[in-house]
């Protein structure tokens, strides 16, 4: 190849060189626009660290270039190549590159030190699109729940009867509010449940009331040290099923022993919850909580507005990946000066679950029992009462479950005492709707046996999780 030819082949390469580095730093100096644009189009806009990025890739094409450029410069000069006569020599032409490349990259950066110190800190990463889209993530979990109960009551010494009542229609909002806390409210209407042998005349014609507040609180979820803080009106920490929402419930109603001491919806009353941290001592796990409200419950209290208080606590352990043992202890007591009345409740309970982990979804079964103590001091009139349940629940298939519970009362009043056997058979249509067939045979001691024969449906709308602890 002669002088002429390769001259003419290392001045292309020279050229093609410059001009890439030539475009290489437009683009860079264009970025912050272009990219910008870009940006908006995708996410809303892109951050001033994304852009920096950008621009050092750029900056590092463009300075492979000038390393290309100076090797091509090597070889002009190794053949001999002598700029004419009006043109530039190749040093100064490096030199006025490199001189303003240097100024490109200043341009560039000085660009985005202005942005960043117009923009706030917090907002460098937020999306600057229309939000109107995550609205929705405000509103909270919505869910209606019904409740449908028809009965077949057949009382000694009395008439068969058919009836059917929409025993609770429930509304439920849950939300988390921030990273520390969450807050739920529940609306119901309930209508008395009728049961043969439980439930006078009298009160079975009696109307369902109107919607009224269930439990409304906030809970703080990241105290200090692991503690958990509930304020509002809440169903209390007292035992097994307490926690539990009606419609929830392993059989339409609750055991004797509780709608007796507490009342037919379980113990609910308003102040604060106090949740320990949780201990670990090995296989054990240990959970503590300690309750301050108003003893606004009927039949403990007589419906009065002194302080109650409620201790409980409960040891878990596993006993294999398929089993679990679970047993409690609790307390209450209030006082209502009105009515001069002190009463108190002690509780012990003990569950275990089996639950193999290969067919979770087709066999489970669980055993639990609980036992209480009751006592109240009524002007200068002692009272006891006690009484307890067992209970065993066997799921067989996927939408199939059996279950038998045995109730024992010995009340306050100088009445006989009361057993209640109550079978049960569900069946889950879908996670949505489920439907109960179940019967309660009330027995008092030395008296005749009442029959009831309940049919349920309940189904849900929404986010219809619950607390069921």
């Amino acid at each position: 190849m002669g002088t002429a030819e390769g001259a003419y082949v290392v001045s292309k390469r020279y050229a093609w060189a410059f001009g890439s580095i030539i475009f290489a730093a437009g683009t860079a100096l264009g970025a912050r626009p272009a990219l910008g644009q870009q940006a908006r189009q995708a996410d809303g806009s892109a951050s001033p660290d994304t852009i920096m990025r950008r621009i050092d890739a750029l900056e590092s094409r463009i300075d492979s270039l000038v390393a290309e450029l100076s090797s091509l410069k090597a070889a002009v000069a190794a053949a001999g190549i002598v700029a004419e006569p009006g043109e530039a020599a190749p040093e100064a032409v490096a030199m006025g590159e490199a001189e303003e490349l240097d100024a490109l990259r200043a341009a560039a950066r000085q660009v985005i030190e202005e942005e960043q110190e117009e923009t706030p800190a917090e907002r460098i990463d937020e999306p600057q699109g229309s939000r109107s889209r995550n609205l929705r993530l405000l509103n909270p979990e919505i869910s209606v729940t019904g409740d449908v109960v028809g009965s077949l009551q057949a009382p000694s010494g009395g008439d068969t009867r058919a009836t059917a009542i929409p025993r609770e229609f429930e509304f439920g909002f849950q939300a988390v509010i921030d990273p520390y806390a969450r807050t739920a409210i529940f609306l119901s209407r309930e209508e008395e449940l009728p049961i043969a042998g439980l439930t006078p005349d009298e009160e079975e014609e009696e109307e369902g009331g109107e919607i009224g507040l269930e439990e409304a609180y906030i809970d703080w979820l990241a105290l200090p040290a692991g503690m958990n803080l509930k304020l509002g009106q809440f169903r209390q920490e007292l035992g097994l099923y307490n926690r539990w929402h009606n419609h929830a419930l392993l059989e339409v109603d609750r055991p004797l022993p509780i709608t007796h001491f507490v009342g037919d919806d379980g113990l609910i009353q308003t102040g604060l919850s106090l949740a320990m941290p949780i201990l670990q001592a090995g296989a054990l796990t240990q959970s503590t909580w300690f309750e301050l409200t108003a003893g606004t419950n009927e039949a403990l209290f007589a419906s009065g507005s002194q302080p109650s208080f409620l201790g409980r606590t409960q040891s878990f352990i596993d006993l294999s990946p398929a089993s679990y043992l679970q047993f409690g202890i609790g307390g209450l007591a209030g006082r209502n000066s009105d009515e001069d009345l002190n009463s108190s409740l002690f509780s012990v309970d003990v569950a275990y679950r089996w639950r193999p982990p290969a067919r979770a979804l087709y066999q489970d079964l669980q055993l639990k029992a609980e036992w209480y103590f009751a006592r109240r001091n009524d002007a200068d009139d002692v009272r006891h009462g006690n009484g307890g349940y067992g209970q065993a629940h066997y799921r067989f298939a996927r939408q199939w479950q059996v279950g038998f519970r045995t109730d024992y009362l010995d009340s306050f009043d100088p009445a006989p005492a009361v057993w209640q056997f109550v079978p049960s058979i569900d069946w889950w249509q879908s996670e949505w709707v489920r439907l109960r067939l179940q019967g309660n045979i009330v027995k008092r001691v030395g008296e005749s046996t009442d029959f009831t024969l309940l049919f349920q449906t309940v189904w849900a709308i929404g986010a219809h999780r619950h607390d069921t602890y």
